[in-house]
């Protein structure tokens, strides 16, 4: 419940107010009432008063020197000015002050309810995050500290291929990483891809946040506590259910399914996200890399749907096993550059299958599946769409049915060119995405519209974006914005509330704020300390 307080030195208009407004539909349980700013502040010591609704013309202290001293005493607290004129040196002077509205007298009171409603709201969100960051960020830091690094670096060089785990080497490569045992293990992987926020969140916020999310998958998707959940170092999700086969990793799949249904809704109820995950198949050591490169691939190619769980369907032969290793090579090769070597390493393989004389069509497929699963995860951790880089050359692998090794072999050798190429250029999608951001500055810019304009998923596109620039795309279009506000607001007269509808903000109290936020005072301080002696 919330406390509210209004302020006029007419006796009639805090009555008409307090008997005006449905305080109980706005879940405010007591409304104390002042009559001049001496009143007011009296209040203010011996009670917290979420929402204050004030007169600006009053004797004994203007609603504007209140405004002052509850922001040193009570900087949480909202405030909605009446006033009975409309002049622009009340409202340049609200907005310094950071109040949340004004509204002009003679009051309607559902306008008036529906601000006090929004600005209530705006405490509950504030309010909210302020809860989750206390209650999860000292674990956070805890996390940070404690979580053991070798076996993060472990399953981060499994996952990325820099590791490879062959019935020879498996035994040692466990027990230099402290992980003996796991030798026999299953492992059944879901990505958890975080698509959006519901509402505006900082870097450090994100990482809190998600630290959360990953916290309450180790809840929900590990009940026996039998696996880990590890955020990759490209900033991606998964939790790895680990068991002896027959065991947990063979665990009903409806049952997994559900309990994914339900972790998805709870990531939305409780932490404001719209998340998915991705399952996928039963996996030994030796075929997790594959298997999450195919998860990663699922989430890079879902570019509609959110709030889903999806399932990974088996695919592939004994034959197309025994190609994990050198795929993982061909990829490491191609990431640093090497051109020569993996067309090289190519040739090798196709020449192997042409001397093969039980070579199928199906077979042919088998490794054009194989190699287009490495050729979505090298643009996937690169930030290139497949999309954009394939749309005018269908025919070299994407789309077409090979026919025989002479096709097979001309396709894979032009599309690893073609992603050299692109790889190895001063071009960028982060660029793009900048470019993007600049040029519509003035507009609503979300997440979901930045990944449709580059074909990549939302999730992924934030994560490279991050990796990239080193803030959070919510960050950076901040950031952008108020510098060009600020250039505004220091080298021009335009009104403080004209520069904010510029950049689309039509609430003043929310420019001051994000303002504030940036630049550590208000817009107005900020003029009058850019411009100290005006004509």
């Amino acid at each position: 419940m919330y406390k509210a307080l209004i302020v006029d030195d007419e006796i009639y208009a805090v009555m008409g107010i307090k008997s005006g407004v449905n305080w109980k539909e706005l879940q405010v349980s007591e409304v104390y009432e002042a009559y001049n700013m001496r009143d007011a502040l009296r209040i203010f010591e011996h009670t917290t008063i979420d929402i204050m609704v004030c007169d600006i013309e009053m004797p004994k202290g203007t609603g504007i020197e209140l405004l002052e001293r509850v922001n040193e005493i009570s900087p949480d607290t909202e405030t909605i000015f009446l006033t009975a004129h409309s002049a622009y040196d009340f409202m340049k002077r609200v907005i310094q002050l950071d109040g949340f509205d004004y509204l002009l007298k003679p009051i309607e009171f559902d306008v008036l309810q529906e601000t006090i409603a929004k600005a209530l709201d705006s405490i509950k969100q504030e309010r909210e995050l302020i809860d989750m960051r206390k209650h999860y960020k000292p674990y956070y830091e805890l996390w940070q500290k404690k979580k053991s690094l070798i076996t993060d670096k472990f399953w981060n060089d499994v996952l990325s291929g820099r590791i490879v785990c062959t019935p020879d080497n498996v035994t040692d490569v466990l027990e230099e990483h402290e992980l003996s045992g796991h030798q026999n293990a299953v492992f059944l992987p879901v990505l958890v891809s975080v698509e959006s926020w519901l509402r505006e969140l900082g870097t450090k916020d994100e990482e809190i946040m998600e630290y959360a999310i990953r916290k309450g998958a180790s809840e929900m998707l590990l009940p026996t506590g039998a696996g880990e959940v590890i955020q990759t170092k490209q900033g991606v999700n998964v939790v790895l259910i680990v068991g002896l086969r027959g065991e947990e990793a063979e665990a009903d799949p409806h049952e997994l399914n559900s309990r994914c249904e339900k972790y998805i809704q709870d990531c939305y109820t409780y932490f404001g996200c719209k998340i998915s995950c991705y399952i996928g198949n039963r996996s030994t050591l030796y075929e997790i890399a594959d298997t999450y490169r195919q998860l990663l691939e699922m989430e890079y190619n879902n570019l509609n749907k959110s709030n889903q769980v999806y399932t990974l369907t088996p695919s592939g032969s004994q034959t197309m096993k025994s190609m994990i290793p050198r795929i993982s090579t061909w990829t490491l090769l191609m990431e640093h550059g090497k051109l020569d070597e993996t067309q090289r390493e190519i040739r090798g393989h196709i020449t192997e299958l042409r001397n093969n004389p039980e070579l199928s069509v199906s077979e042919l497929e088998g490794f054009r599946r194989e190699f287009m699963q490495m050729v979505h995860y090298i643009l996937h951790k690169n930030g290139l769409s497949a999309f954009e880089l394939f749309q005018h050359q269908e025919e070299i692998l994407l789309y077409a049915q090979l026919r025989n090794v002479e096709q097979l072999e001309a396709a894979s050798l032009q599309a690893v060119q073609i992603i050299h190429d692109q790889l190895h250029q001063n071009y960028s999608v982060i660029q793009r995405i900048q470019h993007y951001i600049k040029k519509h500055i003035n507009e609503p810019i979300t997440r979901e519209q930045l990944a449709n304009f580059v074909h990549l998923n939302p999730a992924y596109l934030s994560r490279l974006f991050k990796r990239e620039v080193g803030e959070s795309i919510t960050d950076y279009i901040l950031h952008v914005r108020m510098s060009l506000a600020r250039d505004l607001i220091s080298t021009t007269s335009i009104p403080i509330s004209d520069v904010a509808k510029t950049f689309g903000y039509h609430n003043f109290s929310h420019f001051s704020k994000m303002f504030r936020k940036v630049y550590h005072v208000t817009p107005q301080e900020f003029r009058i300390q850019s411009n100290p002696n005006p004509r």
